[in-house]
C-alpha cells in the first residue's frame, strides 16, 4: 500500500497494532544482527592485527639476517594477508544506513495528529509500519554487506597460512 492508500483506508486498530509490532520486531532483529556482526568484526580485527604483527616481526628478523636459513617472504605475505583481512573488518565496522526503531517526532507533531482523537493512533501505526519497510530493507542490505566483508576477511585469514605451509613443504 502507498501512504495515500493507507490514509483513505479504514484502519483496524488491532491489525495496525500487530503490523507495527511485527515490523518493529523485524527491525530490532536487524539491528541486533548489526551488533553481532560488529562484535565479530572487532574481535577478528584485533586477532588479525596481533597475528600480522607477529608474522611481520618474524619476517623482519629473518630479513635482517638473524635467520639466514629461511626466506622472509612467506611471513611477510601471510602477515599482509591478515592485514588485508583486518582492513575488511574495519570496513565492516563503518556505519552504514540503518533504520531506527523510533519514528521521527515530526510525524506526530502535526495538526490533526497530536491533537487528534483516538482514531489517529491506528493510522499513525500504519504510517510507521509503512516507513519500517524501508528501514528494514536498508538495515538488511547493510547487514548483508557486513556479512560479506566479514566472510571475505575470514577467507584471507584462512589463506594466510598457505605461504607458511609452502615454506614448510619446501624446507
Amino acid at each position: 500500500m502507498t501512504l495515500e492508500e493507507i490514509r483513505y483506508s479504514k484502519i483496524n486498530p488491532l491489525v495496525s497494532r500487530e503490523a507495527y509490532d511485527q515490523a518493529s520486531k523485524r527491525l530490532a532483529d536487524a539491528l541486533d544482527t548489526k551488533k553481532a556482526f560488529e562484535q565479530k568484526a572487532f574481535i577478528l580485527f584485533n586477532a588479525y592485527i596481533a597475528l600480522s604483527l607477529a608474522l611481520f616481526g618474524v619476517g623482519g628478523t629473518i630479513y635482517r639476517g638473524a635467520m639466514e636459513t629461511m626466506p622472509a617472504w612467506p611471513f611477510l605475505v601471510a602477515g599482509s594477508m591478515l592485514l588485508f583481512g583486518a582492513a575488511l573488518f574495519v570496513w565492516a565496522l563503518l556505519d552504514k544506513g540503518y533504520g531506527s526503531l523510533a519514528s521521527d517526532p515530526d510525524m506526530w507533531l502535526n495538526k490533526g495528529t497530536i491533537d487528534g482523537d483516538d482514531g489517529v493512533v491506528p493510522l499513525m501505526l500504519a504510517y510507521i509500519t509503512f516507513y519500517h519497510k524501508d528501514r528494514i530493507t536498508r538495515s538488511m542490505d547493510a547487514n548483508d554487506l557486513k556479512a560479506r566483508l566479514i566472510r571475505f576477511g575470514i577467507f584471507f585469514g584462512l589463506a594466510a597460512p598457505i605461504p607458511l605451509l609452502a615454506l614448510l613443504i619446501h624446507c
